[in-house]
């Protein structure tokens, strides 16, 4: 048995330091005790012993091995969640396994997708959102980066804290983009020797306005009628009617005359023997054909001679 003595301490030695809760080094030093006290073991079968080996240790040998690659594959998946991919040993974090058929990871919460994690992986997380709607794990494919993940997507281990025990993770950065400034629109020059369109004037609405009215009958056989009319562009013409009634039925219609500013005038040729009233009616015009009419009155007397 002196011959084992040193493997027996090599893999017991290796055992006990890959060991984790739960895991086999009990059992190896179970059966290093019983070979120990000369247990035979249950033979193996013939042609499986290892040359060089008694029936009493070989029958050991194939529990050894399985005890050495169940500590190393039950070490590896204590240390990484997958064998293959470390992962290092956080003490606040909250361990759990990929539930979802796609896992996109994100740089950060809501952020873009920067790696596709493996469905069934078992992850670390290592912070939360600050809505707690997603959480920060280490990537089982490069445990040197970190990527964001929803925690729906993640199924905690039993026993683990809640999500809400994770620190707040950083957000993603708020990224102010300036509106663009709306360029001034190009007027195009005018061709030399070309004018631009005219802008035609606002029309002329207003019409003429007629003020006083005299009469200077001193020949009252042609009484001089003068009116004052004015207009805000110009007046273009105007226009006395002198009427009387029976038995003269004196009805006159003749142009008058501008002789300055606002005075108009126009001479009247009463009929023979004439006396009596005389209605004046008067009517301005202005070149963009608007018109106004204002009146008067006056007594013509003595008569205008007859003959």
């Amino acid at each position: 048995m002196a011959e084992f003595d040193g493997l027996d301490e090599l893999l017991s030695g290796s055992l006990k330091r890959s060991a984790q809760p739960g895991d086999s080094a009990g059992v190896a030093d179970t059966i290093r005790a019983r070979v120990a006290a000369g247990d035979p073991g249950t033979p193996a079968p013939s042609g499986n012993a290892a040359p060089g080996f008694g029936s009493g240790v070989g029958s050991w040998l194939p529990w050894l091995g399985l005890l050495v690659v169940g500590a190393i594959v039950g070490g590896a998946l204590g240390l990484t969640g997958v064998a293959g991919h470390p992962v290092l040993h956080e003490t606040s974090a909250n361990q759990g396994i990929l539930i979802a058929l796609s896992v996109p990871g994100r740089a950060c919460p809501g952020g873009p997708v920067v790696a596709e994690l493996t469905p069934g992986s078992r992850v670390i997380a290592l912070a939360r959102s600050e809505d707690g709607l997603s959480v920060q794990v280490r990537n089982p494919a490069d445990t040197r980066s970190e990527v964001w993940i929803l925690a729906s997507k993640m199924e905690t281990n039993s026993g683990q804290p809640a999500f809400s025990t994770l620190p707040v993770g950083t957000a993603c950065p708020t990224v102010s983009v300036p509106l663009p400034v709306a360029a001034p629109p190009v007027v195009a020059p005018l061709a030399p020797g070309k004018p631009g369109k005219p802008v035609p004037p606002a029309p002329d609405t207003s019409p003429p306005v007629i003020g006083a009215i005299t009469v200077n009958n001193a020949d009252n056989c042609k009484p001089i009628v003068t009116a004052q009319i004015s207009d805000n562009v110009g007046v273009s013409s105007a226009t006395l009617t002198g009427t009387s009634g029976s038995p003269w039925n004196f009805n006159q219609t003749i142009a008058m005359s501008h002789v300055g500013g606002t005075t108009w005038k126009a001479t009247l040729t009463m009929p023979s023997g004439f006396v009596g009233i005389v209605n004046l009616s008067i009517t301005a015009h202005d070149a963009a054909g608007n018109t106004t009419a204002g009146g008067s009155k006056f007594t013509d007397t003595p008569g205008c001679p007859i003959g």
